[in-house]
């Protein structure tokens, strides 16, 4: 699923994400726009870290833990919510 950081809190990673083949790919945070969905990544006590856009998670929440995944290790995010773009619906964790 194609994935795209938007916004970082951290520091070094607009841009950072995946292709729609699943590939480690960079892009323009504009990119993104054209992506249904909104997430945001935190660490464990809750520091919002990055935003992004990527593919429907409703419809697929198994590649929608791909953005969580690739940040887990090397910035230490564990928390992933997420909302339909473009709407003001609170966020949901994600959850299988």
């Amino acid at each position: 699923m194609r994935w795209i950081v938007t916004k970082d809190h951290h520091g070094g990673c607009i841009g950072l994400g995946e292709d729609e083949d699943g590939v480690p790919a960079r892009g323009k945070p504009e990119d993104g726009d054209a992506l249904p969905v909104e997430f945001r990544l935190y660490t464990a006590r809750g520091r919002l870290l990055f935003e992004g856009r990527c593919g429907d998670i409703a419809a697929d929440w198994w590649h929608g833990m791909e953005p969580l995944l690739y940040t887990w290790t090397t910035f230490r995010c564990r928390r992933l919510t997420w909302r339909q773009a473009g709407t003001d619906e609170p966020w949901c964790p994600l959850r299988p």
